[in-house]
């Protein structure tokens, strides 16, 4: 299991660049700030996509774990080795490297 503070997490809800999570109670704690140079408005866009995708890393691990679990399971009573049953090992790659096993 991994060790991160337990979703959800959401982007806001005062800062765009901010990304709290939600506890059971509604009680937030702030798991990420975005910086970035609020006189620039260009980069606003930028650092919101990247509080928003950080927001999302729950639910992607989550996804993702799920995903290669299935994989794996067809990689294994097929016996196949192609490309798509490759991406498992990309997917590996990636889940060990969000729970600081890589």
């Amino acid at each position: 299991m991994s060790k991160h503070t337990p979703g959800p997490w959401v982007v806001g809800p005062v800062d765009d660049c901010t990304v709290t999570a939600v506890d059971s109670r509604g009680n937030r704690t702030i798991v990420a700030e975005i910086d970035g140079d609020y006189n620039e408005p260009d980069l606003w866009p930028i650092m919101e996509a990247n509080a928003r995708l950080i927001s999302a890393a729950p639910d992607l691990l989550e996804a993702l774990k799920w995903a290669a679990g299935r994989l794996t399971y067809t990689r294994r009573i097929k016996g196949q080795n192609d490309e798509f049953c490759d991406g498992v090992d990309m997917m590996n790659a990636a889940i060990a490297k969000a729970e600081g096993k890589q």
